[in-house]
């Protein structure tokens, strides 16, 4: 094939990345900046690309691999060097995560979002410095007093058990360990930035205040259960998975699963589930209980009517690409704007 021609396959095949990519059909995207990149391998933009479809995905290793080549093509590449720090804070590589920085801000020192975000990474390894650790196969716990080392025990007992529970259910395991801190209630708040209502956080890493860590042992049990099923929704379909879905699925496989929705507020909310597609950390404390009550209501219903391995089908479809709606009517056989009409 001509080069010129080559080249102009390679500009098709990037503007229906971008356009896959802005729509999240990242599937599509993965496939167009692959091709795109084996036609123009120079093209650090491409690689970028290909890097972002692949770690919305969760293929973390494809997604570094193409920051890393985007920024060794391009060393000023700040988008890249930002995608790939992300990448390394969520798998819990801090100090590569703010290597990537330092180097990004020596060639955009003035970028006051990378300095905001570097300065912050910074207090979070001073503060991590001082943690101390223990872990079982499947499980990492880090604490910083030593009169948390007993609640710290805790922690990992309660992990192993909804290891065994939910795994058990649905007989997917995590395949590597997971890590869980514990922090005071304004070191949480500082770190993670979540809503005040927040009793947790997964961003790659399980994060709970320990003022919630040291609570009763069912509370414990509770909040541990349903950050480890979002790590577990991550390891299969990446970044890609409804907030009702994930949500729904982490709440409806706590022990004693509680969330209730009143039939008024129901109406109000089951008549479009898209409304629940996004994040709940920007909700009310009101409003989010409600979205996270009806999306419990939602995924027992699939769950009931499919089974769990359906739900799991769906998310690992997803994870492979798959259009959400594709997946849902497949794994359901039936339509998701009929499943939201009529559940």
């Amino acid at each position: 094939m001509p080069c010129e021609a080559r080249g102009q396959d390679a500009t098709a095949l990037a503007r229906a990345g971008t356009t896959a990519l802005e729509q999240h059909r990242f599937g599509e995207a993965l496939s167009a900046f692959n091709e795109a990149v084996r036609i123009r391998p120079s093209d650090s933009g491409l690689s970028f690309g290909e890097g972002v479809a692949a770690f919305m995905l969760g293929q973390k290793e494809v997604a570094r691999s193409s920051f890393e080549r985007a920024l060794t093509l391009t060393p000023g590449y700040l988008p890249a060097a930002l995608w790939l720090a992300d990448l390394h804070y969520r798998a819990g590589r801090l100090e590569e995560a703010i290597s990537t920085c330092e180097a990004a801000l020596q060639r955009a020192p003035r970028d006051r979002d990378l300095q905001k975000r570097l300065g912050h990474w910074r207090k979070e390894r001073e503060l991590e410095r001082r943690f101390r650790e223990i872990r079982t196969a499947h499980f990492i716990v880090l604490f910083e007093a030593s009169a948390d080392e007993a609640l710290a025990g805790q922690v990992l007992e309660r992990l192993e058990a909804a290891y065994s529970r939910i795994g058990n259910t649905l007989l997917v395991y995590p395949s590597q360990p997971i890590t869980a801190l514990i922090y005071s209630r304004q070191q949480f708040d500082d770190i993670t930035k979540l809503a005040a209502w927040s009793t947790a956080g997964y961003d790659g890493r399980i994060r709970l205040p320990r003022s919630v860590a040291a609570d009763q042992r069912d509370e414990l049990d509770r909040v541990l259960s349903h950050e480890f099923v979002h790590a577990l929704v991550e390891m299969l379909a990446g970044r890609t998975v409804p907030a009702w879905i994930n949500e729904g699925l982490a709440t409806a496989l706590e022990p004693s699963s509680s969330a209730v929705i009143d039939p008024v507020t129901r109406t109000t909310w089951r008549s479009d589930l898209s409304r629940l597609h996004r994040s709940f950390i920007d909700l009310s404390r009101r409003d989010a209980e409600v979205a996270y009550a009806s999306a419990t209501e939602a995924v027992r219903r699939l769950i009931e009517r499919h089974g769990a391995t359906a739900v799991v089908a769906l998310l690992e479809d997803l994870g492979r690409g798959a259009p959400f709606a594709t997946a849902f009517e497949q794994r359901t056989a039936m339509r998701y704007e009929d499943f939201v009409a009529n559940r």
